[in-house]
């Protein structure tokens, strides 16, 4: 009784060691086609990734904001959201983002000396750094990707670069499992 048990927890872990890999492979040849794209298509899902991330920063903040700290007000984190989000696609249209980022903390911290009440000092450094974090941060690599020679997806280069990636991560994803 206790062998079959064991027998039975021993299969369900190689199972779920099965899935994982397998999901694993799924999402990375996934990313691995998006980055190969470049340019509209990196950009839109680096996007979607962004304000992800962005949602998911200010839900943190909110959720540990205990023992005296104030959270940004729920506008104020749907705004900074709404701007990480449209980082990447201004950098891939305009390719700089110093005026907008300093514009972008400019609009947050007005925001945030207009609220009622006393506006914290930690609602603006959690803000600006949910802004530069998850807004500046992903734009710089739209900037690197869109601006590098890497080959796009119609390219006759582009077979020999996806496969020379996806060996690369293949050898890196067996040599971690070892």
């Amino acid at each position: 009784e206790g062998r079959a048990e064991e027998a039975a927890e021993k299969s369900d872990k190689a199972r779920q060691l099965q899935r994982r890999v397998l999901v694993g492979i799924a999402i990375g040849v996934g990313a691995g086609g998006v980055v190969v794209a470049g340019g509209w298509v990196f950009t839109a899902a680096m996007t979607a990734v962004v304000l992800a991330g962005a949602r998911e920063y200010f839900g943190l903040v909110r959720g540990t904001a205990s023992g005296g700290s104030t959270p940004p007000p729920r506008y104020v984190s749907r705004v900074c959201s709404a701007i990480c989000a449209l980082m990447p696609i201004l950098t891939l249209c305009y390719g700089r983002m110093d005026v907008p980022l300093t514009l972008s903390a400019f609009i947050i911290a007005i925001s945030l000396v207009l609220q009622r009440g006393n506006p914290r000092f930690a609602q603006l450094t959690s803000s600006v750094f949910g802004l530069f974090y998850c807004g500046y941060l992903p734009s710089f690599w739209v900037k690197l990707r869109c601006g590098l020679a890497a080959p796009a997806l119609n390219t006759s280069m582009s077979i020999k670069f996806s496969l020379y990636f996806f060996a690369c991560h293949l050898s890196l994803a067996i040599h971690l499992s070892v």
